[in-house]
């Protein structure tokens, strides 16, 4: 790892804000670096993936750009971007977590993307059709719904029977998630600490990203430091779950059976204060 990262804390807000939003900011930064040294090139330089190990690697990618997209902000009132990106790291946290809960998930996983796909072509198709003059092409969204609509369909019934119509529910139930899920159920169904993370964090940043700015509700701007640095915990925190279901589905312990103690010891290392403090961390997590 780098320790020289305890004394990069300089935070991205200055000295006259909170150590601790500089100490979090420095633990997403951290496990970045050890995301760069430890994971990403032993995992994509895996020719060959299973189905689910490539459901993993796709959440993880986006799970890195919305990292990177985290450490590129540097100033309080960016809080806003942190608490949806955030949120966005919480989602995708649960997502990995589900593949091994729900049935059927790889398979799930894969088709509705396809149910997507098919939703978003037949709604601008039929925008196109309802405003002929309208300069929108659909002519390849078109053949993708003609060609693929009813292998589509009857997939989708298939996996998620609770979606077709019935007399009680003549719609059917929408299907929002490959789980079948809402997020209260996801989270629910996974247990501590996702459900209290949704219960309370979660319905945090929701007040916070739609009410700040909009209904009179404003802040001070310690406060939106201290927004931010709870934010960068909780996405450090989601982060971690992303890296250790990759190191557990590419079983990367294999080649090194500390891999897991260095995620820690990275995560660790913004709340050191002395060399002394460091080798002592040293010593217990890595030997």
């Amino acid at each position: 790892m780098v320790p020289a990262l305890r004394q990069e804390r300089e935070g991205p807000f200055g000295p006259d804000e909170s150590t601790a939003v500089e100490r979090f900011f420095t633990v997403l930064k951290s496990l970045n670096e050890f995301d760069k040294l430890e994971v990403q090139g032993v995992v994509a330089g895996q020719l060959s993936k299973s189905t689910l190990e490539d459901r993993v690697y796709g959440l993880y990618l986006r799970a890195r750009a919305n990292v990177q997209s985290l450490l590129s902000l540097k100033q309080a009132m960016d809080f806003q971007a942190i608490v949806m990106l955030a949120r966005n790291l919480f989602e995708l946290s649960v997502d990995v977590k589900l593949l091994d809960q729900i049935p059927n998930a790889v398979e799930k996983f894969s088709v509705f993307s396809e149910v997507e796909k098919l939703r978003a072509a037949e709604k601008i198709v039929a925008f196109k059709n309802t405003h002929p003059y309208s300069k929108v092409d659909t002519t390849i969204l078109s053949a993708f719904t003609a060609n693929n609509k009813a292998s589509i369909d009857a997939q989708r019934d298939a996996l998620w029977p609770e979606v077709k119509p019935t007399k009680q529910h003549p719609k059917g139930k929408p299907l929002t998630h490959w789980s079948g899920m809402n997020l209260k159920e996801r989270t629910a169904k996974l247990g501590n600490p996702f459900d209290e993370l949704y219960e309370v964090k979660y319905a945090q940043m929701s007040w916070y990203t739609h009410s700040a700015g909009l209904t009179g509700f404003d802040l001070k701007r310690e406060t939106y430091a201290l927004l931010a640095g709870i934010y960068f915990e909780l996405a450090a925190m989601c982060y971690m779950v992303l890296l250790t279901s990759v190191i557990e589905e590419f079983k990367l312990a294999i080649a090194d059976d500390k891999i897991k103690s260095k995620m820690r010891y990275a995560q660790m290392i913004p709340f050191t204060d002395t060399d002394e403090q460091l080798q002592a961390l040293e010593r217990e997590l890595l030997g």
